[in-house]
């Protein structure tokens, strides 16, 4: 009977002892994917969304150079534009834009 209790016992430690490894083993690869790697390929999607979304403005505005610099605006004309809310105009039709690239690239998506 001890003997049987005894198999019994060492079958659960070897049991609860191999979750216990395969759970730290989960977890040291999940924490080094999400440490290490899925940063970089966040950086990389983005810095690729934004290019072909620059690229996608450039190709729109034609030969006029617009997209070389920003202008600025001060005194009365920055005012003026505050007031009239052109720049959270601007921020909605950039964001807008950036979606509709973005929901382009997803193969099998109607837009």
């Amino acid at each position: 009977m001890a003997a049987l209790i005894s198999l019994i016992g060492s079958f659960a430690a070897r049991i609860f002892a191999d979750k216990i490894l395969g759970w730290l083993a989960i977890k040291a690869v999940l924490s080094t994917l999400f440490i290490v790697v899925v940063p970089v390929l966040i950086n990389n999607i983005m810095y690729d969304v934004l290019e072909i979304v620059f690229n996608f403005a450039s190709s729109k505005s034609g030969d006029i150079q617009t997209l070389n610099g920003s202008m600025t605006f001060s005194g009365f004309m920055g005012w003026l534009l505050d007031i009239f809310q052109v720049p959270a105009a601007f921020s909605v039709i950039i964001g807008a834009l950036a979606l509709r690239v973005t929901l382009k690239m997803i193969p099998f998506a109607k837009i």
